[in-house]
């Protein structure tokens, strides 16, 4: 009986994130409303119809999307952030030497290219049996702001603030309050999906819920969520500037050698993620420090 409440209860983190989402927008609208009303109040110089007209515009930009993101990101992250500490015990202040081991940050550096690009063929695949769903997911990114020059404001909520909020939510809790019901592999396709079914698009969801696999199974095996948040920050960093200055090319040759070298660099990645994962596990049972060094990282069953 206990396993099914907490299997239920692992639906509860994305209704709470989804709920903090329309909070941020009322928040940031009767922000906006407050100030953009004093200001005309005491300047004398809008009537009550002027004001609305311009915080009606106001509410159509990109920029105020911006803003309500980075205040949903800081809210979910403070909300969930106590949750993952207080329930999970969660660690946010990790020892880098005990945490983290070459090989994993050299699998997670190259597991970032490596998902860009599957994930790229995952979208023109889908698009190209669904173009409705590229259609949608168009003009969600448009209206989101993603289409245009990137902004320190978009920059630092796609970096910093999307990453750190999302593993939060996902790998965080969803995750570990799946796995009081579930095994790992059932628990992580589990909050694969909810990362997904959040983004409320299928496009972006599909290719959400390859990443979400991915960045479940590096929480888990490396023992730490922040595994999992370099990895998403280097992934969104990659898609908001280096994606920037690369091209992909229109020939057979080129479509052919970014699909073996994405599918390459993903399997590397994993590997010597692993790798290095295993070897942190073995040093902190046996006391030694990997490769007889003074590095050190936490067994596999703890989580930061």
């Amino acid at each position: 009986m206990r396993k099914i409440g907490n299997f239920f209860l692992a639906f509860v983190p994305i209704l709470l994130a989804t709920a903090i989402q329309y909070l941020a927008v009322f928040f940031a609208m009767g922000i906006s409303t407050l100030i953009e009303g004093t200001w005309y109040t005491f300047s004398g110089t809008a009537d009550f119809y002027t004001i609305f007209d311009d915080l009606g515009y106001l509410w159509m930009t990109s920029r105020f999307n911006t803003y309500i993101m980075i205040i949903y990101a800081a809210m979910t992250i403070i909300v969930f952030g106590l949750w993952y500490y207080m329930r999970y015990e969660g660690n946010y202040l990790p020892n880098l030497r005990h945490t983290f081991h070459p090989l994993t940050i050299l699998g997670v550096v190259m597991l970032t290219p490596g998902m860009q690009y599957l994930s790229t063929y995952i979208v023109s695949f889908t698009a190209s049996l669904f173009p409705k769903w590229l259609e949608q997911y168009e003009k969600l990114m448009e209206g989101a702001g993603f289409d245009e020059a990137l902004t320190l404001g978009m920059f630092l909520y796609s970096v910093i603030f999307a990453p750190f909020s999302e593993e939060l939510i996902f790998r965080g809790v969803t995750m570990h309050q799946a796995r009081k019901a579930l095994p790992f592999w059932a628990a992580n396709l589990m909050q694969a999906a909810l990362f997904g079914i959040f983004h409320m698009n299928m496009i972006q969801g599909i290719y959400a819920f390859f990443l979400g696999l991915i960045l479940g199974y590096i929480c888990e095996r490396g023992g730490s969520i922040y595994h999992a948040i370099l990895l998403h920050v280097l992934f969104n960093f990659w898609a908001a500037v280096i994606s920037q200055f690369i091209t992909f090319g229109d020939s057979a040759f080129a479509f052919l050698f970014w699909l073996f070298f994405g599918v390459a660099m993903t399997i590397c990645g994993i590997t010597v993620f692993t790798l290095g994962a295993k070897k942190c596990s073995l040093a902190a049972t046996s006391g030694i420090s990997p490769d007889n060094t003074d590095n050190d990282c936490t067994p596999n069953a703890t989580n930061a």
